[in-house]
């Protein structure tokens, strides 16, 4: 009696368990495309009530999903694999994420072949204060992520570096408050040569300003830019999206305000367009949203 009682438990957990993670196949776990008005991003499995989730990245192959999620008030890394059978797996912790438990990993960014993912974290780093952020890697295998190594010290400066976001050649941009900067925080890049990365250089007025700039995607063949800004004249919450296009002259043209439903009185941030150019991510409080990425063309035209 008493192992029959056992096998009913097991049958009713393992039926729970899978009605909390249905079977998801398809591109993007298998949800619904959105249209030009952003939605949640799978709601009820990535984007969960009562929690925080930010960042949405998936590799450049579209079968690694990577988001952030803040469990007692510290943000980890999570992930979903499509597994060879077509199934996307349950999200758990990244490898990475659990070797510091009390300290943050968030504002993930896969390199252009897929083979390191790039985040900040505030870990432990010789030589740094442990209230600043650093950017790491992590190398990407079949068996998940191996322990992390730190950029170099032309990288990670005294201050905080932020929201690293790599581009076709390998470049790199990052934020960071550093002797050059225009305002508080500005974004920067850094070109990729013979293997690592040179000196970063201040990408100028057309993105920066007298107030603080963080959370920048940069477009692959670097055409634009979509990046955050705080209490800007024309923001909406305490900190809103901006897109500006590459000029003739290769300088950056000034941030247009985000509408369409993008912009709120939330704080919006994360921004992301997905490795085929489909779809623009980004975070609105404290949910992962989607929509059609055709709105980059409506701001470009």
């Amino acid at each position: 009696m008493r192992y029959l009682v056992s096998l009913l438990l097991l049958a009713s957990l393992t039926a729970t368990a899978q009605e909390e993670w249905p079977v998801l196949s398809g591109p993007y776990l298998g949800q619904e495309p959105p249209g030009m008005t952003p939605e949640v991003f799978a709601p009820g499995l990535i984007s969960l009530e009562e929690e925080r989730e930010l960042n949405a990245v998936f590799s450049p192959d579209g079968r690694i999903f990577m988001f952030s999620k803040v469990e007692d008030g510290v943000a980890k890394m999570f992930f979903s694999f499509h597994r060879d059978d077509g199934i996307w797996q349950e999200p758990r912790m990244a490898g990475p994420s659990k070797t510091f438990p009390n300290h943050h990993d968030v504002d993930m960014a896969f390199s252009p072949d897929g083979g390191w993912v790039y985040f900040i974290s505030d870990r432990p780093l010789p030589g740094y204060s442990l209230e600043r952020f650093n950017i790491w890697r992590s190398k990407v295998t079949r068996h998940g992520l191996l322990d992390p190594e730190p950029l170099g010290p032309h990288i990670n400066g005294p201050g905080s570096e932020l929201y690293p976001m790599l581009v076709a050649d390998g470049s790199l941009y990052f934020s960071a408050e550093r002797d050059d900067s225009i305002g508080g925080r500005d974004s920067y890049r850094a070109q990729f040569r013979d293997g690592d990365f040179e000196t970063p250089v201040n990408l100028g007025p057309g993105i920066n300003s007298e107030v603080n700039e963080g959370d920048i995607y940069v477009s692959p063949d670097e055409t634009y830019i979509i990046h955050v800004s705080a209490d800007r004249p024309d923001g909406l919450g305490g900190a809103d999206l901006y897109i500006s296009f590459r000029q003739d002259d290769g300088s950056w043209g000034q941030g247009i305000h985000m509408d369409h439903g993008i912009n709120s009185a939330e704080t919006d941030y994360c921004p992301m367009v997905s490795p085929d150019g489909k779809y623009f991510f980004f975070t609105q409080g404290e949910e992962i949203m989607w929509m059609d990425a055709a709105v980059v063309e409506e701001y470009r035209e």
